[in-house]
């Protein structure tokens, strides 16, 4: 089983991206990374900036070399049984805008279908990768660049004692529909909401939430509040 493990950075509220970086990874008898790429891609702001530390001017010069780490990408890709990010929910958006057709298999998110014994503080779910990987004995130099974030994953994977079957219950996991649900909170307890993890979307005016079906019942039981089903 291959899995293509990929990560991006975007500049702005739009989610531009201006650097992407995937590995493709075996999972099996003998698992481990295979081949990788790198590439920033060319934007003329950075609203990010401060926290990725991207220069728009250092982007301009990955013309026209960024065309052909693209084309590789696609390689991988085409040959990848999963797409796997750390916030899948978050980099699948990117990717099906941004590079439409460039992801033809299903996604799995590490954060919430890959059960790595990792239990965060917060009871509603969502955590950092660099706590997982500090939990796990990884040392972490950088963080906040695409390249940076896909060797953590890689490299959470290659510590687990057993990453076939870590794998294998996520695909089982990820079988089960998302569903968005909302909050059912007033304006004087909309901070339960914020710390459960909901999202405040203004257009709707909902604080919401997406989850996977099968973890509904057990989710909604560490709440303060009543939520229903959008």
């Amino acid at each position: 089983m291959k899995l293509l493990i990929l990560d991006t950075e975007t500049a702005d509220d739009e989610n531009t991206p201006c650097e992407i970086a995937a590995t493709l990874y075996e999972i099996g008898e003998y698992s481990g990374a295979i081949a990788s790429i790198s590439t920033l891609l060319p934007i003329t702001t950075n609203h990010a900036q401060a926290i990725n530390g991207i220069s728009p001017k250092l982007t301009q010069t990955s013309h026209p070399i960024h065309k052909t780490a693209l084309a590789f990408l696609r390689e991988m890709a085409a040959i990848a049984d999963y797409a796997v990010a750390f916030n899948a929910e978050f980099d699948s958006e990117v990717v099906n805008k941004f590079f439409p057709d460039l992801i033809t298999v299903p996604w799995l998110c590490a954060m919430r279908d890959f059960n790595w014994g990792y239990h965060s503080i917060n009871a509603h779910g969502g955590y950092k990768l660099t706590d997982l990987a500090l939990w796990m004995g990884i040392g972490i130099s950088t963080v906040h660049r695409a390249a940076d974030d896909v060797r953590l994953l890689v490299e959470c994977l290659n510590r687990h004692k057993n990453p076939t079957k870590l794998v294998e219950d996520a695909i089982a996991l990820a079988q089960s529909p998302m569903v968005e649900i909302k909050a059912l909170v007033g304006y004087e307890d909309r901070h339960l909401a914020s710390r459960a993890k909901f999202a405040w979307d203004g257009d709707r005016r909902i604080w919401h939430k997406s989850i996977r079906q099968c973890l509904l019942e057990d989710f909604v039981k560490t709440l303060d509040f009543d939520v229903s089903i959008i």
